[in-house]
């Protein structure tokens, strides 16, 4: 895959409302993912073409109960990691800030981003990743 096609799709990420790209030719797999906290669209496992953004508005997709939970808005497998073998987005005893993804809910090939609509501590988390979720399901417990 040549660069000028590799800048092409970054910028198309950044476009978008979309929050991953996988591409597949061949052998090789190129998977771009933005990270909406920064603006910035990364590409994994190497990082081959790394680039600025322009800032996003990214709706919060995770409704919050009285009591800190945060749910499912929609059914699909939940990601607690970006990608397989890196560090989970937060783990029981992070701080987290409002607009902080959390967990990643893939829906029909697509990657939405589950986010902490308020501050606080995370004191449990709900269930596994890798595992498919119910629109409401209680996903993380905020305190």
């Amino acid at each position: 895959m040549d660069q000028e096609r590799i800048k092409a799709l970054i910028e198309l990420l950044a476009e978008s409302d979309l929050i991953e790209l996988s591409l597949t030719e061949g052998d090789s797999t190129l998977r771009l993912f933005k990270d909406a906290a920064n603006g910035t669209v990364q590409s994994t496992p190497a990082k081959i073409a790394a680039a600025k953004a322009p800032k996003t508005s990214v709706k919060a997709v995770n409704p919050v109960a009285g009591n800190g939970e945060v749910k499912a808005s929609l059914y699909g497998v939940l990601h607690l990691t970006p990608a397989a073998g890196e560090a989970p987005f937060v783990k029981v005893g992070d701080t987290v800030e409002a607009g902080q993804t959390l967990a990643i809910l893939e829906a029909m090939k697509m990657f939405h981003p589950l986010k902490a609509s308020h501050a606080g501590i995370v004191e449990a988390i709900l269930a596994s990743g890798g595992t498919e979720v119910e629109s409401g399901q209680p996903l993380f417990r905020l305190v």
